[in-house]
């Protein structure tokens, strides 16, 4: 009902407005069609004259007289203009609000000789993501329990065979307080898709769509752990897609991509207009996906991002000596796997996608491919290679093997009914995400280990009584190194859930972890070679509690909705 009644509100506004917008643009196209000689005024559409600029204007190229002006349009000629097209506005957000509560000395009892706080311990409630280590996004340890904010909103115009789209993105939502001017609230994504239907026989009709423009096409998604097994490309670029309807029960779908990543720099002491500096990555992405009834999805997966622009070396030097022909020409990030999904009546579904990754010189290569929690190669470099900015301990090269799988059943399913008419219902997961990293060093190195093992794996029961009701209780366990004791922790969360309907795209919930940490699972925790051990941690950790064990107890209550 509430997505109902925000859609409704929605398109209300945009509806209100298209008449008022098509008049005004059918009137200037009609007028600009019938008038022969239009009046030069010297200055380019769109610009304003200098005030303080007293030159004339050129004067226009004919003598002779502007013709009248035509009459308006005629409600059969704006009908004909927009004839099919309709707006679709859709979009997801999530709002969070993470406590973590503690017992910990005041910050000022600190003593410089013993390094320790030594005041008495009275309770402290704080931001949630600075005192847990499944909060970052962009690291192994991410559990989605912690979410933050993420909103995105998208405004289609659409008719037959066309969809034009732009999408504004934000990762921080302003009102609660604190600003923060790189959470991206402008348009983030503005892509054309142009498909058509090609009847080569009687009831068999390929389609292929063709989409140009900035978006983020996506492949071996992880919901559970919100992370991608083969990729998510953030770029600009071209994707084809051809989908082949062999028979009523099998599609075959074959997916071809190009575009660049773009990394750069905004100085804001220069002119904005100069201020930016800009280096792009390359890649390209192949995906062959074959789909039979409700039983089947297997997909094969390809892509690379490499980059041969000399401005990434210009802002990577820094005085460290980088090579552009040795270290960033010759970098790249590739992914190759396989996204396996298997349904069977009574059975419930098992997806399984395990991939393989290569990088090289991976710090060279900044952000466009993401992939195991991971932006770029830098991000694989920093999260896997022991990257700590210095080459000759590291260089970001190596590869990694990854395995990700995720059962669920319902007790419906089990029952054989479908799932909108049995209730109460019962829905169990069971997930797990594995990687093996293996680091290419070079001789010489200070860093003892050559590669790393990491395993993460959880279950959660979800028991729906009521339409509108619903309780889950999951446990996550992350163990950071197998090989390595201590890097490990584990949480049981139970979820009190409320929404308009059990399989509606909206809800409301509060949830408490309970966190158990190992004993190098601390603030700001680091690696034996200096680099930090959750994403960011140095930074949102750093000060007089890093070293100290993270909050055990975390409250949270969110909103969230797709629509």
């Amino acid at each position: 009902m509430l997505r109902n009644l925000l859609t409704f509100c929605v398109l209300g506004v945009c509806v209100a407005s298209i008449p008022a917008a098509a008049q005004e643009s059918i009137d200037a196209y009609l007028a600009e069609e019938y008038q022969s000689a239009p009046e030069n005024t010297g200055t380019p559409a769109g610009q304003e004259t200098d005030p303080a600029d007293t030159t004339l204007p050129p004067e226009p190229p004919s003598a002779e007289p502007s013709p009248a002006a035509p009459p308006p349009a005629t409600e059969a000629e704006r009908d004909g203009l927009l004839e099919g097209w309709h707006v679709e506005l859709t979009g997801y957000f999530r709002a969070p609000l993470a406590l973590g509560i503690s017992s910990r000395p005041g910050p000022d009892t600190y003593n410089p000789e013993t390094e320790e706080l030594e005041g008495s311990k009275k309770m402290q409630v704080s931001y949630g993501p600075n005192r847990t280590v499944d909060s970052s996004y962009y690291s192994f340890a991410y559990t989605r329990l912690q979410e933050q904010d993420w909103v995105e909103v998208y405004v289609h115009a659409k008719k037959k065979h066309v969809d034009a789209a732009v999408g504004w993105l934000g990762y921080w939502l302003a009102a609660a307080g604190y600003r923060n001017y790189d959470a991206s609230w402008a348009p983030a994504m503005a892509y054309l898709t142009l498909d058509t239907d090609v009847e080569l026989d009687p009831g068999f009709k390929p389609n292929v769509a063709l989409t140009v423009g900035a978006f983020w096409p996506r492949f071996g998604s992880f919901p559970k752990y919100d992370t991608y097994m083969l990729g998510q490309f953030r770029h600009v670029g071209e994707q084809i897609k051809l989908t082949l309807p062999i028979n009523p029960d099998l599609t075959v779908a074959i997916v071809q991509g190009f575009g660049t990543g773009r990394d750069g720099s905004f100085n804001i002491q220069v002119n904005p207009l100069y201020a930016g500096k800009t280096g792009v990555d390359l890649l390209h992405y192949y995906n062959i996906q074959l789909t039979y009834k409700k039983y089947l999805d297997i997909g094969l997966h390809y892509n690379n991002e490499w980059t041969t622009d000399a401005t990434l070396w210009e802002q990577a030097q820094l005085g460290s000596g980088k090579s552009y022909t040795e270290d960033i020409s010759k970098a790249h990030l590739s992914v190759v796997g396989v996204e396996l999904g298997l349904s069977a009546p009574y059975a419930g579904r098992l997806w399984f996608s395990p991939s393989y990754i290569s990088v090289k010189n991976g710090w060279a290569i900044p952000q466009g491919t993401e992939v195991m929690h991971s932006l770029g190669g830098a991000g694989i470099a920093t999260n896997y290679m022991a990257w700590s900015k210095s080459p000759p301990d590291s260089t970001g090269t190596g590869s990694m093997f990854n395995v990700g799988f995720l059962y669920e059943n319902t007790l419906s399913g089990i029952q054989g009914k479908e799932p909108t008419s049995a209730l109460p219902e019962v829905t169990l997961n069971l997930f797990g995400l594995f990687t093996e990293a293996r680091r290419d060093l070079p001789e010489g190195t200070t860093i003892s280990q050559d590669g790393v093992k990491q395993f993460k794996y959880g279950a959660d029961v979800t028991v729906q009584p009521l339409t509108w009701l619903a309780f889950m209780l999951r446990y996550d366990e992350v163990d950071y190194d197998l090989d390595n004791p201590g890097y490990v922790f584990s949480v049981i969360t139970p979820r009190l859930v409320f929404c308009s309907h059990f399989l509606s795209g909206e809800s409301i919930y509060i949830q408490y972890s309970r966190y158990f940490y190992g004993d190098k699972m601390v603030l700001a925790a680091e690696w034996p070679w200096g680099t930090p051990l959750m994403a960011g941690g140095d930074i949102i950790q750093g000060g007089r509690y890093s070293g100290s064990k993270p909050d055990e107890d975390v409250v949270k209550l969110q909103a969230s909705v797709a629509f």
